[in-house]
């Protein structure tokens, strides 16, 4: 019984991806002794594994099999490598592609690819992203909305679609929804959160349509994803370098899950309700019009602190002004990024919902609460920490759905770099003393059906904004070489 159930479960991820295939690349695997030599003297296990990975992932290919004592992705071990030796392998891979661009004709070059993955490695990362409470949205680029549609919504992902998140906003009231699911596309895994009732006996995670028994530990992807679960919230791992923090809290008889998004900065090749991370914040909130061929953006209602807490919130201009803008992003702007049922990697779709569930009934802005709702709920987020530009959706969310106010928390942790003449500290016996906790236990998912990674979902990518003009500060970590160009290897 056991053998059926799980071939079903391969049997439905074989059937929701049949229309997804991996996009060719425009050139040959190429080999270079060297480098390879180089990471086999950086660690003989990693290092092996890690010159296959960066192949595969240049190459649209199948993850080699991971060795049993690795537990980090390619992106993460690269960051851990020390910078002499990064350097080493720049002007090495620079050669080679020298060489290639010689031999061979074409516009992208494999070595072209995996120097800029190389160099994503070395960029700091982008922690704006986030869509979390009922729920309050954060781009890239650092613009902020609410979006209080119902149904299945592209959250974000990078052109390829090897990086890809999406989410279920489920309405529990007229005017209100919140993200009861996560669906993700983790280099051709698929892994999926949703939220269950307390006393179901469901479980919360499924890996390529197989349910995960043991929710609390980590889980080691096939495609070189990871996933690891730390202080009560679960991070996912891809290896092209994107972070996903999933935090739950309950409500009612089910749980909502707050999303934070981390993101190489220097990668500007993503789409989706929280933009492109170009650094132009302007650019975010862009919409098509179909009819007359021309952008809409939104027209942000810029608001003092008394006309969203004070009386001034009830002013008819300002009202105008919010409902104008709030109408924009759930019309316009959503409806770009919603999922159909060809689209939808969730596991209970929410894809054919009429307007009346669809949409929120009224466009909620502060201005139904009444004065003493407001000043317990700012009251709340001050003791519980909360920062001054997260007080909106902490008193909204509080006034709303009587959500205790918490404090945001960077969970971004970049793995440390490990200089060429560390050495751990051992004792007598040759152990370690220090410097590594103490690891959960974990589940190595055997490999079943490769997905692939060239999933397409709405809008077309020829109605891309315009990326930005002005080139933002240096991402470097050593803050001395110049930012590198934007990274698309292994991308398209």
């Amino acid at each position: 019984m056991k053998y059926y159930t799980l071939l079903l479960a391969q049997i439905f991820a074989f059937s929701l991806w049949a229309n997804i295939q991996s996009a060719p690349v425009p050139f040959q695997r190429q080999d270079s002794d060297h480098i390879k030599e180089i990471l086999k003297t950086w660690n003989a296990t990693k290092g092996e594994y890690l010159y296959e990975s960066m192949a595969a992932l240049v190459m649209h290919e199948k993850q080699p099999e991971r060795p049993s004592n690795v537990n980090q992705t390619p992106y993460e071990m690269l960051q851990t490598m020390d910078s002499h030796r990064v350097e080493r392998l720049q002007r090495i891979a620079a050669s080679e592609l020298q060489n290639e661009r010689n031999t061979h004709r074409g516009d992208r070059f494999y070595w072209e690819d995996w120097r800029n993955y190389l160099n994503s490695t070395q960029c700091d990362m982008n922690r704006n992203g986030k869509s979390s409470g009922d729920p309050h949205m954060r781009t890239f680029d650092g613009e902020a909305y609410d979006f209080q549609n119902a149904g299945d919504y592209l959250l974000t992902a990078s052109d390829d679609n090897s990086f890809m998140i999406q989410t279920q906003q489920k309405r529990i009231s007229e005017s209100v929804a919140l993200n009861s699911a996560v669906a993700m596309n983790v280099n051709g895994d698929l892994l999926t959160f949703t939220s269950v009732l307390k006393d179901s006996g469901e479980k919360m995670i499924h890996v390529n349509g197989q349910e995960i028994q043991t929710e609390k530990t980590d889980l080691v992807l096939p495609q070189g994803g990871i996933v690891n679960y730390k202080n009560s919230k679960y991070f996912v791992k891809w290896p092209t370098g994107e972070q996903l923090s999933i935090g739950e809290r309950s409500f009612k008889d089910a749980k909502l899950f707050d999303l934070n998004i981390y993101v190489p900065s220097c990668n500007e090749d993503y789409y989706g309700l929280l933009g492109n991370n170009d650094g132009n914040r302007k650019n975010d909130l862009v919409a098509y019009d179909e009819e007359a061929k021309n952008e809409i953006s939104r027209e942000t209602a810029a608001q003092t602190s008394e006309e969203i807490f004070g009386a001034n919130r009830r002013n008819p201009e300002v009202l105008a002004r919010v409902s104008s803008e709030l109408f924009f992003i759930t019309r316009n702007y959503g409806n770009q990024f919603q999922l159909s049922d060809s689209t939808s990697l969730l596991r209970n779709q929410m894809t054919d919902l009429p307007d009346s569930i669809r949409y929120p009934k009224e466009l909620l802005t502060l201005a139904q609460l009444d004065d003493e709702q407001i000043e317990t709920g700012l009251r709340k987020a001050r003791e519980a920490g909360v920062a001054e530009e997260d007080l909106f959706e902490a008193v909204y969310d509080y006034g709303y759905l009587g959500l205790e106010p918490i404090a945001f928390r960077d969970d971004y942790v970049a793995p440390k770099e490990i200089k060429r003449s560390q050495e751990p500290e051992l004792d007598k016996s040759g152990n370690k003393l220090k410097g590594e906790e103490k690891p959960n236990s974990q589940i190595r998912i055997s490999p079943a059906i490769f997905i692939g990674t060239g999933v397409r979902v709405t809008p077309p990518r020829t109605h891309r904004p315009n990326p930005h003009t002005n080139p933002r500060p240096n991402t470097r970590r050593t803050g001395t070489t110049p930012r590198p160009t934007p990274p698309r290897g292994g991308r398209r």
